[in-house]
């Protein structure tokens, strides 16, 4: 083979299992892509794409770009090459093999070092999405960040929030409505995996909201859901802080390609909860198995109270302050961020280094929506990607500036287990 650019000789390895043709020398520039490969050892990484450049292959002149890894022990001509080469392989009863591109047939021989011999026995499953997406999760070493894997998460730094009162409140008092069978029994898997988790207690109060059950989309699972209405009317509220949507999305850098997206799991749950402000949020639970009625209340932030998105978004703030000082912009909107980088390479050392210090603190990410270094992701219910728009179902918004037409973006999450 020659590379009609330098004019150099150079002996490939045709690698049908490979996607993508490798390179083990720099013939070309760096480009601003990066692709996600997997590599003898099983690990992730992300690799440059080289700038085209015209080869001369078996007598037919083509442009194309490779996938520069330099530790790679012999060049791989991949499925994308052969493609466009129009490549055919025949075996032969005499060992060889013999190529056709196009209507010229080439006889392929190698020859390497010995100690190389091993790479001929190397298998390449291919791998789907998910495997890929999995092998990338495991190469950040933050097995403790992720909630599908762990118990839910405790804030280290979070002071216990303390829930003002109105100079005119009053104790609300509702009872409890009736619920199905088959409601509270799924709902008791619940009550008791955060009974488990330290997020409820029983408690004596002279309050009681009543929880309501909500059938979750497609599946016989029921979710609690507690009525806090008459709670909301009785205490201060906090001034929200949350950003505007496209206010928000206009910061994303022009020059950013890679993304990555984190929403961290039952994220409220995460901001412990004063002792002298958990009255007022004790509800009666009525055990399907006994029928004893016990009076639990919440250790931390409830979901759907008026104040637990601006009181756990300031404090995650603070959380992220001291990270984004030294490793530079993340995006926060309430419990969802947004990892803006220029190349691959810097999305996945920015993406695992917020992990690692989102796990030290003691959050918790959904794996299951986690978007990792990709060059488009969706954002508060937008596409996010470079050199375009930010597209929604209900009308655009640039990314880098431009007008701001109105939508309402809710964020939050009303029952325990996640949106």
């Amino acid at each position: 083979e020659q590379d009609g650019g330098k004019g150099v000789d150079t002996l490939r390895l045709l690698d049908t299992r490979a996607q993508l043709s490798v390179i083990n020398s720099k013939i070309a520039p760096s480009l601003p892509d990066a692709v996600s490969i997997i590599g003898a050892t099983g690990r992730v990484s992300l690799r440059p794409k080289l700038a085209q450049r015209e080869l001369l292959i078996g007598g037919k002149m083509v442009m194309h770009f490779f996938v520069y890894v330099p530790e790679c022990p012999v060049p791989l001509i991949g499925r994308d090459l052969l493609h466009k080469l129009q490549a055919s392989i025949a075996y032969k009863p005499d060992g060889n093999t013999d190529v056709t591109f196009g209507t010229q047939p080439v006889r392929i021989g190698l020859a390497f070092p010995a100690r190389e011999e091993w790479w001929l026995y190397q298998t390449y499953p291919l791998c789907t999405d998910e495997e890929r997406k999995l092998r990338l999760r495991d190469s950040f070493g933050t097995p403790l960040v992720w909630a599908e894997d762990n118990p839910p998460g405790l804030a280290r730094r979070a002071p216990p929030q303390v829930v003002q009162l109105k100079p005119s409140a009053r104790v609300v008092n509702i009872k409890q409505y009736p619920i199905p069978m088959d409601a509270r029994q799924s709902i008791q898997k619940h009550l008791t995996r955060l009974l488990e988790a330290g997020i409820l207690v029983e408690v004596s109060s002279a309050w009681n909201t009543p929880l309501l059950p909500v059938k979750k989309p497609g599946t016989e699972d029921y979710r609690p859901v507690q009525d806090l209405w008459g709670v909301k009317d009785q205490v201060e509220t906090i001034q929200p802080t949350v950003a505007n949507p496209y206010v928000l999305l206009s910061l994303i850098p022009g020059a950013a390609a890679y993304f990555s997206v984190l929403d961290l799991k039952d994220a409220f749950f995460c901001v412990p909860l004063a002792k002298v402000s958990q009255p007022y949020f004790a509800f009666t639970w009525e055990e399907p198995q006994t029928g004893a009625k016990i009076h639990y209340t919440w250790c931390r932030l409830p979901q759907g109270f008026k104040n637990s998105p601006t009181m756990f978004g300031n404090q995650l703030r603070k959380d992220l302050r001291e990270f984004q000082v030294q490793e530079g912009q993340v995006l926060q909107y309430v419990d969802d961020l947004l990892v803006p980088a220029e190349t691959a390479e810097d999305c996945y050392m920015k993406t695992k280094r917020l992990l690692q210090h989102l796990e030290e603190l003691g959050y918790r990410m959904s794996y299951k929506k986690a978007q990792l270094c990709q060059q488009e992701v969706m954002y508060l219910g937008f596409q996010i990607r470079q050199g375009d728009s930010a597209r929604s179902a209900n009308g655009y918004a640039a990314v880098c500036g431009g007008e701001n037409p109105y939508c309402v973006v809710d964020p939050c999450s009303w029952f325990p287990g996640g949106r």
